[in-house]
């Protein structure tokens, strides 16, 4: 029951993820997934051939505030062109004419056309296509005259995911019926010499390409605009240029904005501020070094899912509480490094945030279901233990002793809750026997061991002892006889302590023997305390042929006897003291002249006084025999 419903409760822990994973519910987490996996990763080498040129704070304080004159991008074409880069591209939007010098339009036109390698950017209104994509609604354009004069334009559109984290970019979008490229795939494709609809990047189904972030910004050759026309000026002057201008030879130069206060900084998985320039040179790298994110698909982690709910439902029923939290933490473990490691050095994004919610969910789900049933069922056995213990007490004498001249008391104690268990069967036995010429016969025991192997051989030893009690006069024979059928039908292992005391009341004689149990307590009449430990054989039901001793003395009225287990002798206090055999004797001495029931109850009280705040850690027995 337990191991079908653990396999159950993972299997549809497994299924309800599943079914939340697949239409993109849990879209966010995986997300928050992957910014830990680039975490993870740290940095790595980007393509050499991007040069970024940055409009940052030094080119603001330099040309003054933004947006510049077209005039300024011109001089700048102008300068590259002697540096023969491979292709050049503007991360600026040039969408409406110059007002009040058209003619820099026209002369920032010319530049692009002798170059021959120059790339605008566009923009786009969008709106989502019923979950299959994007598609425009309208097209902003470079003005006519830089249109016609470059090499190619396209699309500089960011998307921001709900968190506004931009993670990925779509490489066409669905215009007037035709597929339009970005900006980074026109500049890439060129780079690359082969045509934007053939050159191969790995996309989603909705066409997004992730960006494969090589780390910060600052992983990529940076240049500041200034740098650029003033190591121009210094080289036509024979100075020594504040940068080698030849670095941009057969290079992809990007132009972005940079500066303080810009609006074009983004949050990314690797930086809350990422600047836009930043991003398009991140996404031409990814392309350029075909570093390409390969997400396992939904399926792939269904499946997965599945086989950990499975895995979870199957290992988890049959381990304890500690196994159970080993393996959970191990499977954690061992799904995060899989990820990291799979992104690492694979570029394979698996979506571990699921999976890691699975086992978070499956195992207390689990381990709660198994602790439930677990109760129920211990529940039933502590009720049929109930009624086995009940049964037990049925086999114990359901009365004392009515004999003239004596008093018989009795006090027994079952403990319930033995190390840390919920249950104990009474693995004590006492019985009094009516022997010849109304001699009484009375017998204490205590069975190794606990539990129903422990219950079942007490009930065999007290019916065995009961059928050949009446056999033999003496109680060393007796024992002799119990230990021989104990060690030929008994069970390997498992033995009985007995102390059989037979009382005489014609001769006024006590005859005990002692097959390995504790000491009986003699109380005179004359106050005198005596423990008797002679005559102590081996435990019942071990040694095949064991012989046992007897002894023998007379007795007088006010004499009395105590028989007692070692539940009363090693109960302990709280500093782990023991009861003890002294305290036994001393409370048998001051209570001398209560009736023996009196006695047993009092007996047991100070045992119970003594290890108040310690639970009983064995089951109690106390016989007293007073002669009157």
């Amino acid at each position: 029951m337990k191991k079908k419903s653990g396999l159950l409760i993972g299997i549809v822990c497994a299924l309800v993820l599943g079914t939340l994973y697949i239409p993109g519910w849990l879209a966010m987490l995986e997300y928050q997934g992957l910014d830990l996996l680039f975490k993870a990763r740290g940095s790595k080498p980007v393509s050499p051939d991007i040069i970024v040129v940055e409009i940052d704070d030094r080119a603001i304080n330099d040309f003054g505030r933004w947006p510049w004159p077209r005039g300024y991008h011109a001089e700048f074409l102008d300068i590259l062109e002697r540096y023969k880069p491979k292709a050049i591209v503007f991360d600026i939007l040039f969408t409406e004419a110059e007002a009040e010098h058209p003619e820099e339009d026209k002369q920032l036109a010319l530049e692009a056309k002798k170059l021959g390698n120059v790339f605008f950017a566009s923009y786009f209104d969008l709106y989502p296509d019923n979950g299959k994509g994007l598609r425009a609604r309208k097209e902003t354009l470079p003005i006519e005259d830089l249109l016609r004069s470059a090499k190619g334009s396209g699309f500089v559109n960011i998307m921001v995911e709900p968190d506004g984290k931009v993670r990925k970019l779509p490489v066409f979008i669905e215009y007037e019926g035709k597929a339009r490229p970005s900006l980074d795939l026109s500049a890439a494709a060129y780079y690359l010499s082969a045509d934007p609809a053939k050159l191969h990047t790995k996309t989603d189904k909705n066409g997004f390409m992730w960006i494969n972030y090589a780390g910060g910004f600052d992983r990529f050759k940076r240049v500041s605009f200034s740098d650029i026309p003033l190591s121009a000026n210094q080289l036509d002057k024979g100075e020594k240029p504040n940068i080698d201008l030849n670095i941009f030879k057969d290079k992809i130069v990007i132009i972005g904005l940079t500066a303080t206060g810009a609006e074009d900084y983004w949050s990314t998985s690797v930086s809350s501020l990422y600047p836009g320039v930043g991003i398009r040179a991140s996404s031409v790298n990814t392309m350029l070094q075909k570093d390409f994110i390969n997400r396992v698909s939904g399926t792939g982690i269904f499946l997965v899912l599945l086989f950990i709910g499975a895995a979870f439902g199957i290992i988890i029923p049959k381990r304890t509480p500690s196994g159970s939290l080993v393996f959970f933490l191990v499977a954690v473990l061992a799904i995060v490094i899989t990820a990291i490691i799979a992104f690492k050095f694979f570029n394979i994004w698996v979506d571990f945030a699921t999976m890691l919610l699975l086992c978070f969910i499956a195992y207390p789900a689990i381990t709660l279901d198994q602790f439930i049933i677990t109760r129920f069922e211990k529940g039933l056995i502590e009720k049929e233990l109930q009624i086995a213990s009940r049964i037990q007490q049925s086999i114990l004498p359901q009365s004392l002793p009515q004999m003239e001249g004596i008093e018989v008391g009795v006090k027994c104690v079952p403990a319930k809750h033995v190390g840390g268990d919920f249950y104990d069967f009474i693995k004590l036995l006492y019985d009094f026997v009516q022997l010849k010429e109304n001699r009484l016969g009375i017998v204490i025991g205590d069975v190794s061991g606990k539990g129903v192997s422990a219950a079942l051989f007490m009930a065999k030893a007290m019916a065995d002892f009961r059928g050949l009690s009446h056999n033999y006069n003496e109680p060393d024979e007796t024992m002799t006889a119990v230990n021989d059928r104990l060690v030929e039908e008994g069970v390997s292992g498992m033995f009985v302590t007995l102390q059989y005391l037979i009382y005489k009341p014609k001769e006024k004689k006590i005859k005990y023997s002692n097959g390995g149990h504790n000491p009986l307590v003699w109380v005179k009449n004359t106050g005198d305390v005596v423990s008797l430990t002679q005559s102590v054989g081996p435990p019942v039901g071990i040694i095949p042929g064991s012989e046992f001793t007897a002894d023998e003395f007379p007795v007088s009225a006010g004499d009395l006897f105590v028989m007692y287990t070692d539940g009363i002798s090693e109960a302990r206090d709280k500093n782990q003291k023991e009861f003890g055999e002294k305290r036994i004797l001393d409370t048998a001495l001051l209570n001398r002249r209560l009736p023996a029931q009196g006695l047993a109850d009092k007996l047991v009280e100070e045992v119970i006084k003594f290890s108040t705040g310690m639970p009983q850690h064995d089951d109690m027995t106390v016989i007293v025999l007073k002669l009157t």
